[in-house]
C-alpha cells in the first residue's frame, strides 16, 4: 500500500514525482523495473525475493520522492541505492552472505559502478558482508562430497534443482535432500566466525 504525504492524492503526487524527476512514474518503472529485478536477483539467488525488493524500491522511491535532489545524483542513481538499502538491510536480518561486486547488466557493470561515490554507502556493512561471503565460499571449497558438488552448483552457479539433477543424474529429492543438509553443515560451521564479525562491528 502506497502512503501519500497527507492532503496529497494519488493523481496529485503523481504530477508531484513528475516535478521533482521530470518524468512519469510509470516511465521509470519500465525502464528499470527489469534491471532491478535482474540485480536483486543475482544479489539475492531468489527470484520471488528480487520481485519483492523490487516493487517495495519503487513503492519507497515514489513514497518518499520529497527526499530526492536530482541536483546531488540521477533519478536511477537514486532508486538503486534505495534497492541496495533493502537489499542489506534484508541480508542483515537473515545473515545470509553475498558479494557487492556481482553484475546486473549486460554489460557487465556492478553496483559500485552504477551508485556514484558520494552516494551515502554503508561501509560497515559492505566489508562485513563481504568478510562473511569469503569465509563461506572458503567453507563450501572444505565440503565433502556430495555436499560440496551440489552447494557448488545451487549456491555460487544458481543452478536450478532440476539442472543439478540431471548434471549428477540423482533423483532430484535426493538432490533437494543433499543441499539442505550441506546449509545446515554450512551453517553450523560458519556460525561461531560470522557471530565474531558481528560481535566486532
Amino acid at each position: 500500500m502506497i502512503k501519500l504525504p497527507e492532503g496529497k492524492t494519488f493523481t496529485e503526487h503523481e504530477l508531484y514525482f513528475k516535478e521533482r524527476t521530470g518524468n512519469d512514474f510509470t516511465f521509470f518503472y519500465k525502464k528499470y523495473y527489469p534491471k532491478l529485478i535482474y540485480y536483486t536477483s543475482k544479489m539475492c539467488g531468489d527470484v520471488q525475493k528480487a520481485q519483492d525488493i523490487t516493487t517495495d524500491s519503487f513503492m519507497t522511491a515514489f513514497e518518499k520522492i520529497d527526499k530526492y535532489d536530482k541536483d546531488k545524483s540521477q533519478f536511477s542513481t537514486w532508486l538503486f541505492t534505495i534497492a541496495r538499502n533493502i537489499l542489506l538491510q534484508d541480508i542483515k536480518v537473515s545473515k545470509k552472505t553475498i558479494s557487492l561486486d556481482v553484475e546486473y547488466d549486460e554489460d557487465g557493470s556492478s553496483l559500485k559502478d552504477f551508485i556514484k561515490e558520494d552516494d551515502p554507502v554503508d561501509i560497515t556493512l559492505q566489508d562485513v558482508i563481504q568478510k562473511k561471503a569469503q569465509i563461506m565460499m572458503d567453507q563450501i571449497q572444505s565440503l565433502k562430497d556430495p555436499y560440496k558438488s551440489v552447494i557448488e552448483m545451487r549456491e555460487i552457479k544458481k543452478m536450478s534443482y532440476r539442472d543439478i539433477s540431471l548434471e549428477l543424474n540423482r533423483n532430484l529429492s535426493t538432490i533437494k535432500s543433499q543441499i539442505r543438509n550441506g546449509r545446515i553443515i554450512l551453517i553450523n560451521q560458519t556460525k561461531s566466525r560470522f557471530e565474531k564479525i558481528d560481535s566486532d562491528r
